[in-house]
């Protein structure tokens, strides 16, 4: 009875049990441990790299900032010089055409260059111009931003191309002189005018008789898909006479081919 009562009091064998003491007190239990500890030492260097990369870009953010306001800044100063140029350009150009049209003026031959000058001037869009004519205004929809309730560059080129076969002698779209070489393209959300961003609402003025240009600019289809679209998606459209108008100049023309004009010793053949 003793051995079974020594058996369910203490069923490990008390050698067992001396070696499981042993090893608990020599390391065993920073065995059992060490999982724990690198885990916590995981969290720690996850948690430092965290707070580093976030202190990191708390720094640059403003250094970025200052760059890109530097940037908006020499563009903003740039555009302004090179308006001022421009500006400086068109009065030099002015001055130029008057010299050469006075010095034209002395000769019935000289007098005729120098109308012919100036209507080539007009048609190649290089002078301002002043005049009667028509001007259309077309805009996006209020609050739309599906294409269909914006104007693109297809509805200006037609419009457009419309208004120079109703007889408009010069066009300008916000400014923009058009010329034989003009260019309307949408990039993204914006249209370039001479590779110039135009912003709705945009106004197409075309100088000329009046009352032609409107009447053929009227019946044209292409005001007739206008006044559906208008009807359709809420886009703006309207166009009206006016009295004056004035054009800028286009920008300075490349010149692509020139023949010279034969000097009296030369006409005959001889040099």
């Amino acid at each position: 009875m003793s051995l079974l009562v020594d058996l369910s009091a203490s069923s490990l064998d008390p050698g067992y049990a001396e070696a499981a003491g042993r090893r608990a007190v020599s390391g065993g239990g920073d065995r059992a441990t060490r999982p724990g500890l690198a885990l916590a030492v995981g969290v720690l260097a996850a948690t430092l790299l965290i707070v580093i990369a976030a202190v990191q870009a708390h720094v640059r953010a403003p250094a970025a900032g200052r760059t890109r306001a530097d940037l908006a800044a020499t563009v903003t100063r740039q555009s302004q010089a090179v308006a001022a140029l421009a500006r400086d350009v068109a009065g030099l150009r002015v001055a130029v055409a008057r010299l050469r049209d006075a010095e034209l003026a002395g000769s019935t031959d000289g007098a005729a260059l120098s109308a012919r000058i100036r209507a080539e001037e007009l048609a190649s869009g290089t002078v301002a111009v002043t005049g009667p004519g028509v001007e259309v205004t077309l805009g996006d929809a209020t609050g739309g931003g599906s294409t269909r309730n914006r104007v693109l560059d297809r509805d200006l080129q037609a419009v457009v191309n419309a208004l120079w076969a109703a007889g408009a002698e010069g066009i300008a779209v916000d400014g923009q002189r058009l010329t034989a070489s003009s260019a309307i393209r949408q990039a993204g959300d914006a249209i370039l005018v001479n590779f110039t961003p135009v912003s709705t609402p945009y106004r197409v003025q075309a100088v000329g008789d009046p009352v032609a240009i409107e009447t053929a600019f009227a019946s044209s289809s292409t005001a007739a898909q206008m006044r559906s679209f208008s009807q359709l998606y809420g886009l703006r459209f309207d166009y009206s006479r006016q009295s004056e108008l004035r054009l800028p100049a286009a920008a300075e023309e490349t010149l692509r081919y020139a023949h010279p004009v034969p000097s009296p010793s030369t006409r005959g053949g001889h040099r």
